[in-house]
Order: structure tokens, then sequence, then C-alpha cells
């Protein structure tokens, strides 16, 4: 005779919760363990980056990257995980990191060199010419050059990285304008112009000056978007964005070749040359 044991319901769903608190407590306790040993193996000095190799640095220098990049590896992912494992060190986070501490750098490129060495590649900004903030700088007129302007060094994206030394001559072309900051703010790391290509366009158009033997010495850029091109001697050219400055340049030859300036030897007899109408060419030569 086969003998049955009924269970109420009560009782049935009693089990039931004990039984499921008894895998959550299992899963939880193995998560727990699992954490535990990955926070202890992931302390472990082999595997963590103690040490930084540098390439390409000239006046970005190893000490200075390697005291930086560790400073910024110091701690722990929520008081377990070191920020310098080796197979989870902030790669993307830590190159842009170093390029905004180290204006100079152009491009960064960081490899994994065994479990304890970071190998990192930098390319410099290369000095392009001269942005100057002169406290004599004015929109309507020629800048007055003085001792007490202070000049740095952009690349050729116009990317002020530098503080640049006084020279004598004309070592690096100058320009002037824009670039706003407070009393107390540094320059570095902002642009001459926010786009690359207008500046390209801009430094070519100085080059075709430069090309003609009108003797270019600064440029002052201007609020309105519009260019003032000072030339030794005196003298001014303006011009603007609104057309291609390659047309402009071309414009601008077309102009030196009639009998007035193609004579004329040095510097241009001008109190300017306004080039911002197109193929209307305008200019005012100086009063004797």
């Amino acid at each position: 005779m086969l003998i049955t044991k009924s269970i109420s319901h009560e009782e049935y769903l009693r089990k039931k919760r004990k039984k499921k608190l008894w895998k959550l407590g299992i899963t939880f306790f193995l998560i727990i363990l699992i954490i535990g040993i990955a926070s202890y193996i992931s302390h472990r000095q082999e595997i963590r980056v103690s040490k930084i190799e540098l390439n390409g640095g000239i006046l970005v220098t190893q000490a200075d990257i390697e005291s930086k990049a560790l400073e910024y590896m110091y701690g722990s992912h929520l008081w377990l995980f070191p920020k310098n494992n080796a197979f989870w060190y902030p790669h993307s986070a830590l190159e842009e990191y170093l390029k905004e501490t180290f204006k100079r750098i152009d491009t960064i490129n960081i490899n994994l060199k065994g479990f304890q060495t970071l190998i990192i590649n930098i390319t410099e900004r290369k000095p392009f010419a001269i942005w100057c903030n002169s406290p004599s700088i004015s929109t309507t007129t020629p800048v007055i050059e003085n001792k007490s302007e202070d000049c740095y060094f952009i690349d050729q994206n116009s990317t002020v990285f530098a503080k640049a030394p006084t020279f004598s001559g004309d070592a690096y072309f100058k320009y002037y304008g824009l670039i706003f900051s407070s009393e107390n703010e540094l320059p570095i790391g902002k642009e001459y112009i926010a786009s690359t290509t207008e500046f390209n366009e801009i430094s070519d158009f100085v080059l075709k000056a430069k090309e003609l033997l009108i003797r270019p010495i600064y440029l002052i850029a201007k609020d309105n978007g519009e260019f003032s091109l000072v030339l030794s001697g005196g003298g001014e050219i303006y011009f603007d964005m609104k057309e291609s400055l390659s047309i402009v340049g071309q414009n601008l030859e077309a102009l030196l070749r009639i009998p007035i300036f193609a004579s004329s030897t040095g510097n241009l007899p001008i109190e300017y040359i306004d080039l911002r109408y197109g193929n209307k060419l305008f200019y005012k030569l100086k009063s004797n």
C-alpha cells in the first residue's frame, strides 16, 4: 500500500523561498569571492604599470611625462582595482590628459610593453609663426612694436603652444589680434583662427605677398572678419575671407603690374591697397 504525505501550500512556498535564498546567497558569495580574487591579483606589482618610456620628445622631457602619467594612474577604481593595472589602465583618457597637460604635444600614441612599462610616442608641435598680444594693438591702425608685448609660438594649425623668446629681425612672421583671454589667463592651447583651412589660406596669401616682393612684416586680424597685412616701410593691404584668397592673391598680382607699382623698388609707395571688393581694387598712394 503506497502512503503519500501531503504538503500544505504555505509549506511548499516556504521551502521554495528558502531554496531561492540559498541560491542567491551562494551566488552572492561567489561574486564576492571572484571580485576579491580579481582585486588581489590586480594589485600584484608584476602586472601594474610603474615605468614610462618616452620617444620623440625634445622639449617635452621623459621626467615630466613620467611624473604626470604615473600621477594620473594613481589610485583605484572603487577602492578595489588599481588604475595602473596593465589590463585596464585608462589608455584613451591618459592620451587626452597628456595632450591637454603638455600643449607642445601634437600627436601621441601609447602602447604597453610587457606588464609594467608604457611606451609613449609623441611628436611635438613645430613653431610656424608667432602670435603677439601687444598692448599697443589697434584694429584700425598698425601695431607699434615694443618690448612689452607678449609673444607665443603657433603651429601650422594656428594653435598657440608655448611662450616665445624675444627675437631680433624677422625669424618668424607675426600675427596680431583675436585670441581673447583674461588678464591672468595664458593663450596657450587656444587658436588664432578656429578653422585650420582658413589659417592655411591666410598663410598662403602671406607667402604669395612675399613672392611678389612687397615685404609683409605682420598681420592683424580684426573683429569683423577682416585682415590687415602691414608692409615694411608702411602701408597696409586690406582683405577678408569672402572670396578665395588664391583669387585675391591673383588680383593683387595683377594690380602690382601697373606702371606705378611695377617701377617701384623696395617698399610700395602706398597708404593702403584694398582687396575686399572682388575685382574692384582700390589703393591710395602716399602723399609726397
